[in-house]
């Protein structure tokens, strides 16, 4: 059973026990200029030199599990002692120690300014480096390499003439950080290198208990592997049974080539072996995916250090997707992200594009994430300092969102199986409050945990509505100034502008009943352009203002908009160029 993971800061002080195993979740997030922050989570388990082989299968079920907390959105890397991945070292600083015992010593914070027994570190590596505990013995040393030996409070950094420059720094480095964060700055460090004296060797010896400088072993030896051919990546379907069955796939290697029900291993030189788990591989398979690449391994003859990284349908790192021809990110996995980059309304043609852009809306960002028609089923939620459930008032009349507001609309429809599929949109105003913009994220979350099936969840920044939600409303919404204390009502809406009565909407959109939209802008004159059309409402008259570009079908939808918001009003065209002086007054100016 799982028992609360502690978690575990920079600034804390750990080290790696050779019997032991350990999970960790690394979560990454970063904010872009918008304040949208997006993230990442990537899950390591890393295996001590000397522990058991049940423990490595522990580890990866542990890690599975950690990961299922999280959504299973983790890519997971099984790390192997002497073999860390740079990314896995690059987490530890000055360098990742390794130090004698199992899991009965436990992981625990180090004690500072306990002293230490005597104990003898080796820096390994060169550019992520590696401290391991070796015995404390003259046979230990090496010509080629530097030590920290640690006697009480007593650090003495041996640098023999044959070690590199950058172990050189390191060790300094390491040292001095053993001294600040281990023995809270009051140890002394000795520096013994080449040009130390007689005396100072001695030193050292003498605490080590043993040996002389002229004792130093030569380069130790270190039994590597190599791949037959180092340019080589293969791409096998895993047939899976008692006996590992390998399918071998042909070049190029395309995102089409996996099947979601099918388990794949890619072998490459230089980033180790994937393992690629489909959506609707068996649970069971997915929790004991080491066992897999094990007898992988064993096929191969690779040794148990190869890096091995674990990724899911749908969320695929980009070091995985670099193998494939033209992976295409939008369609993968059952919870995708749909990104808020501008794609849809293109059709290839130049000038049809640029037309279709214009009448988009010089605001609007919309996207070519198209599941469905709109023909589905919509349930509402306003997310004003509370929640109140729209979904009646959004099934008659016009659809309105106050932009001092967010919303979260759940919309079901069928897949093309017949199954049901949902997208999670929120929206949120451009004046939306930082505690509405936050909850209305936790609403979506806890929807997304609770529904069965495949879920999409699209962020809605006001101004950068997609077709696809545009289309939901068949066009037929509003987007007013509003406030959070008006009643939701289309009646009550016509009651928030301010004390002049005077409102002024831009109608924009491509289709009318598909995405058509009105938008409540300043009351100003000099918004009006000559390829828009704006509805500018007064006390007694509605002005529907058709500029000399317009589209008819932008001039259609105001009409209709007009006819639906506003009651009881006289309804007055206006061409750009035949404006009534009463229409300036209102606005202020005329434009030239």
């Amino acid at each position: 059973m799982l028992k609360n993971p502690p978690i575990i800061n920079n600034n804390d002080k750990f080290f790696f026990l050779k019997k032991g195993v350990y999970t960790f979740i690394l979560i990454f997030f970063q904010t872009t200029g918008d304040n949208n922050t997006t993230y990442s989570y990537d899950a390591h388990f890393w295996l001590g030199s000397k522990t058991t082989q049940d423990k490595k299968g522990s580890a990866a079920i542990l890690t599975v599990t950690l990961d299922d907390m999280l959504g299973g959105r983790a890519v997971h890397h099984r790390e192997v002692q002497g073999h860390e991945s740079s990314r896995f070292l690059g987490y530890f600083q000055p360098a990742i120690r390794y130090l004698e015992g199992g899991t009965e010593s436990g992981f625990n914070q180090v004690e500072t300014n306990a002293g230490a027994e005597k104990r003898l570190l080796k820096l390994t590596g060169s550019a992520n480096m590696r401290i391991e505990e070796v015995p404390a013995e003259a046979s230990s040393l090496t010509k080629n390499h530097c030590f920290i030996l640690e006697v009480d409070h007593d650090i003495f950094v041996l640098m023999p003439e044959g070690a590199k420059a950058t172990q050189r720094r390191k060790i300094i480095s390491v040292a001095n950080t053993l001294r600040d964060d281990y023995h809270n700055g009051r140890a002394t460090i000795e520096i013994i290198d080449e040009f130390s004296s007689d005396d100072d060797f001695n030193l050292f010896f003498e605490a080590l208990g043993s040996g002389s400088k002229d004792e130093l072993a030569e380069d130790d030896s270190t039994t590597t592997y190599n791949r037959e051919d180092v340019s080589a990546v293969f791409l096998y379907r895993v047939l899976l049974g008692d006996e590992l069955d390998l399918v071998s796939l042909s070049k190029p290697y395309r995102q089409s080539s996996l099947s979601t029900s099918e388990v794949y291993i890619l072998d490459t030189p230089c980033s180790g072996v994937y393992i690629w788990l489909g959506k609707e591989v068996d649970d069971e398979v997915k929790k004991n995916y080491n066992e897999t690449v094990q007898k992988y391994f064993d096929a191969k003859g690779y040794p148990d250090w190869v890096q091995v990284t674990r990724v899911v349908e749908g969320i695929e790192c980009s070091n995985f997707k670099q193998y494939f021809h033209n992976w295409d990110t939008v369609s993968a996995g059952t919870k995708s992200k749909v990104s808020e980059s501008d794609a849809g309304y293109f059709s290839g043609d130049a000038e049809e594009s640029e037309a279709a852009a214009k009448l988009i809306g010089k605001s609007a960002s919309a996207r070519g994430f198209m599941p469905d028609n709109g023909g589905g089923t919509l349930a509402v939620t306003r997310i004003a300092g509370e929640q109140e459930d729209l979904t009646e008032a959004f099934q008659s009349g016009v659809s309105i969102l106050y932009q001092t507001e967010a919303y979260v609309f759940k919309y079901q429809y069928p897949d093309a199986n017949g199954d049901d599929a949902y997208v999670l949109y929120y929206w949120i105003g451009a004046e939306a409050s930082s505690e509405d913009k936050a909850a209305a994220k936790e609403l979506v979350s806890e929807m997304e945990k609770e529904i069965e099936g495949d879920v999409t969840v699209v962020k809605v920044p006001q101004g950068k509505e997609s077709k696809h939600f545009l289309n939901i409303f068949k066009g037929h919404l509003a987007i007013l100034f509003g406030g959070k204390n008006s009643d939701y009502t289309p009646v009550n809406s016509t009651d928030t502008y301010e004390e002049n009565n005077v409102r002024l909407f831009r109608v924009e959109g491509t289709e009318l009943e598909v995405d058509m939209r009105a938008v409540q802008v300043k009351e100003d004159a000099n918004v009006l352009e000559d390829d828009d059309v704006f509805v500018l409402e007064t006390k007694d008259t509605v002005y529907v203002w058709n500029g000399k570009e317009s589209q008819t079908s932008e001039q259609e939808a105001a009409l209709k908009f007009v006819e639906t918001v506003v009651k009881e009003k006289e309804i007055v065209t206006v061409n750009q160029g035949d404006e009534p002086d009463e229409f300036w007054e209102i606005l202020g100016e005329k434009l030239i």
